[in-house]
């Protein structure tokens, strides 16, 4: 601003004149400062798009990720992985292309991964942003947990990071309102419940050997994007629970027989706890060697307690029968029917605590 010295017409000052002078030039002077702290302080034209786009001159430049996956299969619980193809694509402002430097870190097979760009080159979008999409689809790696089998949980991500800027010039944002899964998107034997997204900021305690990062590690944007599945409740209750239930039936089934039939007794009796271990050598052999008792496992365990239970009271009551210490018989059948009453009771409340229980 230019500041004018106006002169009073008279050649006479007199004091309150003199202050009069001093306080407008005074006002003048902190209008003039106050103009030029607002010119300073905020941006305009392009910096201002810049600025509230995220822009890379004030800091990193930040980069929107979104993910439409399309399909998924192969899901191997035994090797831990997946095979998936989804479009990822990138928003951004800035000089840095975040396609050409994206790196899928939980692809385990990098001479299988394909990666198609929809444009040869990244195309202007109204809004001043750059954009690019990719087609990508290769096989992922996620270690599942079968703590719950045959009800587990299982999250299939896909994790994204930029291989070449840190957090200091590269930060992703996840585009929420753009991704999503296909209304098509199916996996056979599989339930797909939900789907979520996120970014961050991953933390390496080590510099990678780079000395430009200096030696307190290294920090870099990444997105998670990934989808739950469970396995249907029918493939628990119709193929792993019902043939257990008839198992047991046939068991409790020996103890409704008359005493006397001994051999009838235990060779029923017998006969449901070898059908047991080979049913469950059965599903077993289709799960990965792991160092703890998944959920059908606890309720094996229940059953075999119950037959082995139910044999040794066939055995007894038999033995008892031949050495002519048993005279009332109304009174061991009665016996038998309150512990095929007990067992069954115990067997439904046991199944309940360990599908509760088992994390």
């Amino acid at each position: 601003p230019r500041f004018v010295i106006l002169l009073h017409p008279t050649a006479h000052w007199g004091y309150a004149n003199s202050m009069l002078f001093l306080l407008r030039h005074f006002a003048i002077a902190i209008l003039g400062l106050f103009s030029i702290m607002q010119g300073q302080g905020a941006p305009s034209g392009k910096n201002a798009m810049t600025a509230a786009a995220g822009g890379h001159a004030g800091g990193p430049q930040l980069v929107d990720v979104g993910f439409w996956p399309t399909v998924i299969y192969n899901l191997d619980v035994d090797s831990n992985t997946f095979y998936a193809t989804t479009y990822v694509w990138f928003t951004w402002t800035g000089p840095i292309d975040p396609s050409e430097t994206a790196e899928f870190i939980n692809n385990v097979e990098s001479w299988g991964l394909t990666k198609v760009k929809t444009y040869p080159k990244p195309i202007d979008l109204p809004d001043g942003r750059k954009y690019q999409c990719l087609r990508l689809e290769g096989r992922f790696f996620q270690l599942f947990s079968l703590k719950r089998f045959p009800l587990e949980k299982h999250a299939l991500r896909i994790l994204l990071e930029d291989n070449t800027n840190d957090a200091s010039r590269v930060i992703y944002r996840f585009d929420r309102r753009n991704s999503g899964i296909d209304p098509h998107l199916n996996i056979p034997g599989w339930c797909i419940s939900q789907w979520n997204g996120s970014a961050g900021i991953r933390h390496y305690p080590t510099n990678l050997g780079d000395a430009t990062l200096g030696d307190h590690g290294s920090d870099y944007g990444s997105v998670i994007f990934e989808i739950e599945v469970t396995r249907p409740v029918n493939y628990f209750v119709w193929k792993m629970l019902l043939p257990l239930i008839i198992i047991l039936l046939a068991n409790w089934t020996a103890l409704l027989l008359h005493p006397s039939e001994l051999s009838s007794r235990a060779a029923m009796s017998g006969t449901a706890l070898l059908t047991t271990v080979f049913m469950q050598q059965g599903y077993t052999a289709k799960l990965p060697e792991v160092n703890y008792l998944v959920l059908m496992d606890k309720i094996y365990v229940v059953v075999y307690l119950l037959i082995l239970i139910s044999l040794m009271q066939v055995v007894f009551q038999g033995t008892m029968l031949k050495r002519r210490r048993i005279e009332d018989l109304r009174k061991v059948m009665l016996l038998d029917k309150i512990s095929v009453g007990v067992q069954a009771l115990f067997f439904a409340v046991s199944v309940w605590l360990i599908i509760a229980t088992t994390r």
